[in-house]
């Protein structure tokens, strides 16, 4: 049987139905999913208790993002999902509990990835106020995967899991277009 995380991310690309998405995350203790309320072409979906974001886009937005063709009739499009760790946002307070596809966890190295997903298309150390980390980004055929570690006193925790359509990665799109453009 599939984990969650990975039922999640096959939603990808496809409209979002809260229902849907409480369904996956019910074993986390999910009872609801808030719909969409945005007046702009995106919105953010917060479900704080299985410590995951959905990033939500309508047509054309999405479109520019991933060179796509939705239409207004496909409604909120999922563009991307995050699985946080504490150190992500401040509303994040524990780790998203399940299992990430591939057998990571949030608790992984970036060693333990490197030997799931094979060799990143980008391994980048960061360095910027308030944050010390690495990043490691994989292209795979139409998703981008990319795991923020932060480093804590020597030690690179997992802060973030982000699956995205191709391109959806927002400012590192135009930094990395290789590995993030459409």
């Amino acid at each position: 049987m599939q984990e969650a995380s990975e039922q999640l991310i096959q939603l990808l690309g496809q409209p979002y139905h809260p229902k849907q998405a409480q369904a996956l995350l019910q074993s986390f203790g999910v009872k609801r999913m808030p719909s969409p309320n945005s007046y702009f072409n995106d919105d953010i979906i917060w479900s704080v208790k299985a410590s995951l974001r959905i990033d939500l886009y309508r047509a054309p937005k999405i479109n520019d993002l991933t060179g796509l063709q939705y239409t207004a009739e496909d409604g909120w499009i999922i563009g991307s999902l995050h699985f946080l760790a504490p150190g992500a946002d401040d509303r994040i307070k524990a780790p998203f509990a399940g299992k990430l596809p591939e057998g990571i966890t949030m608790s992984s190295t970036p060693d333990e990835a490197i030997q799931a997903y094979g060799p990143p298309a980008l391994d980048e150390e960061c360095w910027r106020p308030g944050y010390t980390g690495r990043i490691l980004a994989w292209r795979q055929p139409s998703t981008n995967i990319v795991m923020d570690y932060e480093d804590n006193e020597g030690n690179l925790g997992l802060r973030s899991y982000t699956a995205c359509l191709i391109g959806c990665i927002g400012a590192w799109r135009n930094d990395n277009p290789e590995v993030y453009a459409p």
